[in-house]
């Protein structure tokens, strides 16, 4: 059988991917913040009507001077969007944004911009993975287990794989989500409380999600911190994590710049890694831009 790389289809794309690092970052970037700009109800019109062009013009250019000055002029409508929309943004934003500098500041590098983009990567992983844990570790409602109950009670998590065990599972979610919408449906001041069903089991599960999610951050922080020594095994740490995640939460576009973080920090020695990382990328973003989410366990 022939190796998945080497097939006639897929073999152009995989050298591409591997052989040409800065380039390939330069097109997911562009798809991420075309995906991010028309998928955003705040965004303006203006931005939408700009910066697709833009874009596109990063994708081709093959000038140095032309790329940073392209990437200022993108990094500076993100910057604008971040402060015209900081309290509902979230991260995803601010991401994106520190993506784009990172980007501007590596091709400014010259021969040096895949090493300058590596280093960056490295360092926004371990600052997302260490102050996600530290909060965390500080929330009474996150280390109860009541955040990730409450997901598993409204259904947004493993809904089909409960149901597998627990029938009534479904017709128990939606019995959680009407009382929530009747409590939202009451006056101010009125109400305090939804009470939720959640079986046994279900909370025990609970509590196993909270603490394997708190494993697996400390565990992709080690292999990121030690990457040198874990070769391409950081890579598949960081493809797992994300496939994790996206179990989990509708989060296709906050995903999809993690992976190209990890795109990012593939070296000669772990480039086998960027085709993965690529079609995860292209998955993820066109999943969003059908407005399909194919669930993992439901």
């Amino acid at each position: 059988m022939i190796p998945f790389r080497e097939r006639p289809l897929i073999q152009p794309v995989a050298r591409f991917v591997s052989d040409e690092h800065i380039r390939t970052l330069l097109i997911l970037f562009s798809a991420i913040v075309f995906v991010f700009f028309t998928t955003k109800d705040y965004i303006p019109f203006a931005a939408r009507l700009v910066v697709p062009f833009l874009l596109i013009l990063l994708m081709t250019a093959v000038q140095v001077k032309q790329r940073v000055v392209l990437l200022f002029c993108i990094v500076l409508g993100l910057g604008l969007n971040v402060w015209a929309n900081y309290y509902v943004i979230a991260n995803h934003g601010f991401m994106i944004t520190y993506i784009g500098i990172a980007l501007m500041i590596a091709c400014a590098s010259g021969a040096q911009a895949s090493s300058v983009i590596a280093r960056a990567a490295v360092l926004l992983i371990s600052i997302l993975m260490g102050l996600a844990l530290i909060q965390k570790l500080v929330s009474p409602h996150y280390m109860s287990g009541a955040l990730v109950g409450g997901y598993l009670a409204n259904g947004y998590m493993f809904k089909t794989l409960i149901s597998l065990f627990y029938s009534n599972w479904p017709e128990v979610v939606q019995q959680n989500l009407m009382a929530q919408k009747a409590l939202l449906s009451l006056p101010p001041g009125q109400g305090s409380g939804v009470p939720l069903t959640i079986p046994p089991f279900v909370q025990l599960l609970a509590i196993v999600l909270t603490y394997a999610a708190l494993f697996s951050q400390v565990a992709i922080e080690a292999c990121v911190l030690l990457r040198s020594r874990m070769g391409i095994w950081t890579h598949y740490a960081v493809l797992l994590f994300v496939l994790i995640i996206y179990s989990t939460r509708n989060e296709n576009v906050f995903l999809s710049m993690n992976l190209i973080l990890g795109y990012a920090m593939t070296d000669e020695h772990t480039k086998k890694a960027r085709l993965w990382y690529v079609i995860g990328i292209a998955y993820l973003l066109i999943m969003e831009m059908m407005g399909l989410r194919p669930g993992i366990f439901g």
